[in-house]
């Protein structure tokens, strides 16, 4: 908006009007020489010619304050409000891109309020640089310039390439660095830290083992647990500085008490420790499991021969418990020489004693 456009759509004050020929008359008797007639009248041009346009010049009104919703850094064709406060209650609202003299966009304050946003529906590499807002009060009194907020577009160009050195496993106390790389040939990278409150790091890139291969090095450390989390780089261009390239990979910063090669130690010997104690249950379980199907195979394989035996000896009282076959005996009374002579018997008048029996086999079956 021009000068002109910005004049009449917001008029001077009357009373700055009025102010300002009081001020032209008072200067032309003073430069002619001419003595006031009235003490009055030279109190009153006094009054009138240096208190407000000391107080204007003296910028007493506050600055503003300036911001961006979701934040400074933004995707290519991504929508961002810039944010103008103001301390004191503002009629109007003025943003400036790259310092210029004349606003980029003017905005109104809905009701009461003291804030007003400027709304950047699709953001593009043109729209990246710096910013800066004041505001007019009640009485049309143009404040100071806000400090600058600088409007990042990023998402231009392809990502580089985001390493930690010596691991992204880091104990606390000790150094890291993370490699930043692109094929660029020159420019800028820029290192940040997702959630952070830090700004951004930046670092000319300088030639790698190829000269078509750039790199920075960011150094980190003493490592603490807030240094700790998600990093991303970016790259951008000499020719356009606030034009950053797509993101990294992220890299995920881990910080802890122990040593990175202990932490990996005990992570292997706990995973060995579990890998064997199933192992373990496992083996126990198929040997009982074996174990068990053997014994009932035992029980089913002596079952018929018990029954036989018990058959056995159920036809034959005088066959041995464990022989299994029939057996066919026949019953053999010895001779003796008593019984070849003629002489009576030992004993005539006794009962003979039972003679032993003899058992032959005979066949088996």
């Amino acid at each position: 908006m021009s000068h002109e456009a910005w004049t009449l759509s917001h008029p001077i004050h009357p009373s700055w009007v009025a102010l300002r020929s009081l001020h032209m008359i008072c200067t032309l008797r003073t430069m002619r020489g001419r003595s006031m007639t009235s003490t009055l009248t030279a109190l009153l041009c006094l009054r009138l010619c240096q208190g407000p346009w000391d107080q204007v010049q003296a910028g007493d009104v506050p600055k503003p304050s300036i911001g961006a919703d979701p934040g400074p850094i933004v995707t290519n064709g991504s929508s961002v409000t810039i944010w103008c406060q103001a301390p004191l209650q503002a009629s109007a609202y003025l943003l400036y891109k790259e310092r210029g003299s004349e606003p980029w966009d003017t905005r109104t304050p809905q009701g009461s309020s003291n804030k007003a946003g400027f709304l950047i529906g699709t953001t593009t590499p043109s729209l990246a640089g710096l910013y800066q807002c004041a505001y007019y009060t009640t009485g049309d009194i143009l404040s100071q310039r806000s400090d600058p907020l600088l409007l990042v577009v990023t998402g231009v160009g392809g990502a580089p390439s985001l390493a930690a050195q010596p691991s992204p496993v880091v104990a606390s106390g000790e150094n890291v660095s993370l490699l930043c790389s692109s094929n660029l040939t020159s420019g800028t990278f820029h290192l940040l830290k997702e959630g952070g409150a830090d700004p951004p790091r930046h670092m000319e890139a300088e030639p790698r083992i190829h000269a078509w291969r750039r790199q920075a090095i960011f150094p980190l450390g003493p490592m603490s647990t807030s240094h700790g989390g998600t990093y991303r780089c970016y790259y951008s261009s000499s020719s356009y500085p606030n034009v950053w390239s797509q993101p990294s990979d992220p890299l995920e910063l881990v910080v802890s008490g122990l040593k990175w090669y202990l932490i990996v130690l005990i992570g292997v010997s706990v995973a060995l420790v579990l890998l064997l104690s199933l192992f373990l249950f496992l083996l126990r379980h198929q040997w009982h499991q074996s174990k068990g199907r053997t014994s009932d195979a035992v029980a089913k394989d002596t079952q018929p021969e018990r029954d036989r035996q018990l058959d056995s000896q159920a036809k034959d009282p005088r066959a041995a418990p464990e022989d299994s076959q029939d057996v066919t005996y026949a019953q053999l009374k010895p001779l003796t020489l008593s019984q070849e002579s003629s002489a009576p018997p030992c004993f005539p008048s006794e009962e003979r004693p039972e003679e032993p029996s003899l058992y032959a086999a005979l066949a088996m079956h």
